[in-house]
């Protein structure tokens, strides 16, 4: 980690342990700063939202974008939890290895993953974003929005850190999203990796908005079509069972 990022840390470490808002130079002293750089760094944070300056006494407090940023941890972390159960369960059902991904922005992240015990498996990288115009998870996460919100990102072509193999078109795509609507599921052959498969269904919060999505994922060999038409009901369980866990139903 380079140092200025470290600095920037403690200025929010500092911030939050605090009782009371902050100046300048007490917050310079106890980052060992100069106060010049402490302004520099306070400056990207306000304009980020990570912090405020009272603009009567100047002194900084943490800024609204942390309660967001803490919020939304805290809910991943008990996802995560109440998630992990139920996708081991569907592991050993299926053979195949379980997924738990989340919208954010205008990308997907993988945030947990309970692997296949099979030599021949797909596994995720935790924490990387994917793009939601490819992929099961992202039709699930998709058929969240209104169409309007849909068509705007899918036709957007936001880059992401990985890049499918095969995209569906666009129109194919925005189809697919609504077919997922209707059917509560939602699977891609060979889209995002050759040579695997995946399918996907959504965990829903208490009132019905869609939390995240469970899917099963494994080498185009063993989770064929037919394969995924099987294990259609068995996704349906695990999701339904971890929605009642959220509070929904």
């Amino acid at each position: 980690m380079s140092e200025s990022v470290r600095r920037v840390v403690g200025l929010l470490d500092t911030l939050a342990r605090a009782d009371e808002d902050l100046t300048v130079r007490e917050l310079a002293a106890q980052v060992d700063v100069s106060k010049s750089a402490a302004q520099r760094m306070l400056a990207a944070l306000v304009e980020t939202g990570l912090a405020v300056q009272d603009r009567s006494s100047r002194r900084y407090g943490l800024g609204p974008l942390t309660l967001v940023l803490g919020t939304a941890y805290q809910r991943r972390i008990d996802l995560r939890a109440i998630a992990s159960g139920p996708m081991t369960t569907l592991r050993d059902l299926t053979g195949e290895t379980v997924g738990l991904s989340v919208r954010v922005g205008d990308e997907l992240l993988h945030i947990d993953q309970v692997e296949s015990r099979s030599e021949l498996r797909r596994t995720f990288e935790i924490g990387k974003a994917l793009p939601l115009w490819a992929g099961a998870p992202s039709r699930v996460l998709l058929s969240d929005l209104p169409d309007e919100e849909v068509e705007r990102i899918i036709r957007a072509h936001r880059p992401s850190q990985v890049v499918p193999v095969a995209p569906p078109p666009a129109e194919d795509f925005i189809a697919s999203v609504r077919s997922c609507r209707e059917n509560g599921w939602a699977s891609a052959f060979e889209e995002t990796i050759p040579g695997v498969n995946t399918m996907a269904a959504p965990v829903r919060r208490q009132d019905a908005s869609i939390a995240a999505t469970i899917s099963i994922t494994g080498p185009t060999s063993r989770l064929e079509q037919e394969r995924v038409e099987e294990l259609v009901p068995d996704l349906l369980r695990v999701t339904a069972e971890v929605s009642r866990l959220l509070g929904h139903g």
